[in-house]
């Protein structure tokens, strides 16, 4: 595996398509693998763990989750936005402030675990688990940097290697450690596996060693972009906590669970698009003194994943309630409904992921964190409102609800700086309100039809009703075409393999 080196040449505007579009299919065979991995994973665990297990995980990762976001200000996020190429001093910089910040917010996470075992009702390994995973985000802070160095110079393929290796080992070491009966200790055990081979790996790839010292002029350059950065994802992270607090006073650790679980499940069509998602922001900021090109990259993106979710997702969501009893268990039928609400969802935060890449890439993170800090707090209030209402599945209604009202507003304000990309806001909104209202007539429609019919009959009626609607949709040629975007990614594709 070569070794990208620090001071590499900077990269022409041809450059970082190309390397960009190699990547995205290194990222997009290895999204396929993990996909794989994640239904063998899904099946085995389904057998092997129950509600409280993935509840009992869920508040734990939770506040590791806070820990990791806590010891990482941004400094890595600035290095790949920048556009001179990092110097050894702003690398050592970034890695030393990271293991300083990371070391600080282990040492509280440890003093606090008891306290978190005792609120949120963990029993008596809560608080081993809390420490554990404490400790684990040395996994995290020492792999910042080394990432950093692949993805600024777009060495994905490098990347994908790893982290399918990764996931290999993860999903073999939680299985196992499922059939041993240690409940929500195999989650955290897999994860752990994961995050200490892909370290290892990582620093071979990357060819980087710490050394030089921290340099403040440098931190607070940093900061300056990168605390920014970090609040947009640490606010929400924070104020997610509000899902196991509260649905785990109002309905229990195992509502906890089926929320967590479902969140899971509901999650594939993020990990296609984040293979988009992830390629963009270093794309993107290498194209931002490039306004046209890096408009025309961000409108083709759009109308692209738009199209494939536009066309895929719906049926799936009609598949779901049949599909999980039959697969996974009847102790999972619960959350059927739930998941539909995550993977809608789930499609719209696919495109909001490009669109948030290219405020960041265009230096307005500010903006994005003042947008994501309200969203979360509405889905605070109006999530608890929903739950008090509908019970877990008003998690999934508000949630919907408030990423569609977001989606439009962040379309809204990428579009107001760019004279380029006019009317986006149209072009981001028509194709999910246009299906969705498709979907929902379907669905009801179906219902309708067959009365009391089973599961498995509702859902082959709504399919067939739908491909109908989508169909006369196509007919008016009005919005996006998406079966006209198919044809052009085929296009694409297709000419991509021809022999030059």
């Amino acid at each position: 595996m070569s070794s990208p080196s620090t001071s590499a040449p900077e990269l022409g505007t041809s450059d970082v398509k190309v390397r960009a579009q190699r990547s995205i299919i290194a990222l997009g065979l290895r999204t396929l693998g993990s996909l794989g991995l994640r239904v063998v994973s899904s099946l085995a665990l389904s057998h092997l763990l129950f509600p409280g297990d993935y509840g009992a995980f869920a508040i734990v990762a939770f506040t590791a989750a806070m820990g990791a976001f806590l010891g990482d200000l941004g400094l890595s996020a600035a290095l790949v936005r920048q556009q001179h190429e990092p110097t050894q001093d702003e690398i050592s910089t970034s890695f030393w402030s990271h293991q300083a910040f990371t070391v600080c917010v282990v040492g509280i996470l440890l003093v606090l675990a008891p306290l978190l075992s005792r609120s949120y009702e963990l029993g008596p390994s809560g608080t081993a688990m809390v420490s554990v995973m404490a400790l684990g985000l040395f996994f995290h802070s020492l792999r910042v940097i080394p990432i950093m160095v692949l993805e600024r110079q777009l060495h994905f393929p490098a990347l994908a290697r790893i982290e399918l290796i990764e996931g290999v080992a993860q999903t073999a070491s939680t299985i196992l450690l499922a059939w041993l009966g240690l409940g929500a200790w195999a989650l955290i055990g897999g994860g752990l596996v994961r995050g200490g081979l892909g370290m290892l790996m990582l620093w071979s790839a990357a060819g980087w060693r710490p050394r030089g010292k921290v340099r403040w002029t440098i931190v607070k350059r940093l900061l300056g972009f990168g605390i920014w950065f970090q609040l947009t994802g640490l606010i929400p992270a924070v104020l997610n906590g509000w899902i196991p607090l509260v649905v785990g006073r109002m309905e229990g650790k195992d509502a906890v669970g089926l929320v967590n679980w479902a969140t899971a499940l509901a999650s594939v069509p993020l990990a296609l698009s984040s293979v988009l998602t992830r390629v963009a922001y270093p794309a993107y900021s290498r194209l931002q003194a490039d306004s046209t090109a890096l408009a025309d990259y961000l409108r083709t993106s759009i109308r692209r994943i738009s199209a494939l979710l536009c066309l895929v997702i719906p049926f799936g969501v009609i598949a779901l309630p049949p599909f999980i009893p039959v697969v996974f268990g009847a102790r999972w039928s619960l959350a059927s409904t739930l998941v539909q609400w995550f993977t809608i969802e789930a499609s719209m935060q696919a495109v909001q992921g490009l669109l948030f890449s290219q405020q960041h890439a265009s230096g307005h993170a500010r903006e994005r964190m003042y947008v994501a800090t309200l969203s979360s707090l509405l889905r605070f209030g109006l999530g608890t409102l929903a739950v008090m209402q509908w019970g877990i599945v008003g998690v999934g209604v508000s949630a919907t609800a408030i990423t569609l009202t977001e989606l439009w507003l962040t379309a809204r304000l990428v579009a107001r700086r760019a004279p380029e990309l006019s009317r986006l806001e149209f072009e981001v909104m028509e194709p999910f309100l246009t299906v969705g209202a498709l979907l929902a007539l379907a669905l009801g429609l179906s219902r309708l039809a067959t009365g009391q019919g089973g599961l498995l009959v509702q859902a082959l009626v709504a399919a067939g009703l739908l491909t109908a609607l989508v169909l006369a949709r196509e007919a008016t040629r009005r919005g996006l075409s998406l079966l006209g975007e198919l044809r052009a990614i085929v296009q694409h594709v297709r000419a991509r393999r021809a022999p030059p």
